[in-house]
């Protein structure tokens, strides 16, 4: 039975390490009453191969329930091998869940409600990738569906109108929060698609909330009062 939720960042392949400096730095979360929630670039269905299948190995070893977030760095779980789509007693929603390590969990792949320990929970996946054109050059992953489609931001809006919320999890966030000092000084933000942040923008005054937490840029600090 889940006791306990943690919720952390981008892990990019490396969860086992993430997971491994939690059980060495709170260990009083016992890993069998534990969910640790991963705000996307978690990096588990990056490689579409056995590498991810050692990723995910590892990982379950550990004993926490993981409920990863779709990023931009990796696969929509509806086209990964081996997820199910189950319904989930802990989210009170609907999931895709790994059939051979099942405390390994994914949310939506497009905005979804959830209820966590009786709070109400808003999930946004999905972000751009400020690299993708070297990505493509280099002949290294990248995924034509990272963002949300014009049809699954539709759906978000009439969802999420007029509605509170206690938590929103995303993996990018609304573009007037933007951290920019965190943007890499190589990328040429000119050429980089703020399609999604500027939508997200728009729907966040459609709609009530408590709690933002968002990944994607890679720092653990508060943005502003109940953003982090």
């Amino acid at each position: 039975m889940i006791k306990h939720v943690l919720i952390t960042g981008d892990c990019h392949g490396k969860v086992d390490t993430r997971l491994a400096q939690i059980k060495d730095t709170m260990p009083e979360y016992d890993p069998s009453e534990t969910a640790v929630i991963i705000l996307g670039d978690v990096g588990f269905n990056y490689y579409k191969n056995k590498k991810d299948w050692k990723l995910k190995h590892h990982a379950a070893q550990f004993g926490y329930t993981l409920y990863c977030l779709r990023g931009n760095h990796e696969d929509r779980a509806n086209n990964t091998k081996g997820t199910k789509i189950v319904y989930d007693e802990f989210v009170h929603g609907y999931i895709f869940e790994e059939v051979e390590f099942p405390n390994i969990k994914y949310f939506a792949d497009e905005v979804a409600e959830y209820n966590i320990m009786g709070k109400a929970v808003l999930c946004i996946p999905g972000a751009y990738s400020v690299d993708k054109w070297y990505r493509l050059r280099n002949d290294w992953q990248w995924f034509a569906q990272e963002q949300l489609s014009e049809e699954e931001m539709k759906y978000a809006e009439e969802l999420v109108c007029g509605k509170y919320y206690d938590f929103v999890f995303s993996h990018t966030c609304p573009i007037i929060w933007e951290p920019t000092d965190l943007f890499l000084s190589m990328i040429d933000q000119s050429t980089v698609d703020k399609t999604m942040e500027v939508w997200m923008a728009k729907i966040e005054e459609t709609f009530l909330w408590k709690h933002w937490l968002f990944g994607h840029y890679h720092a653990d600090r508060i943005e502003r009062p109940y953003v982090e």
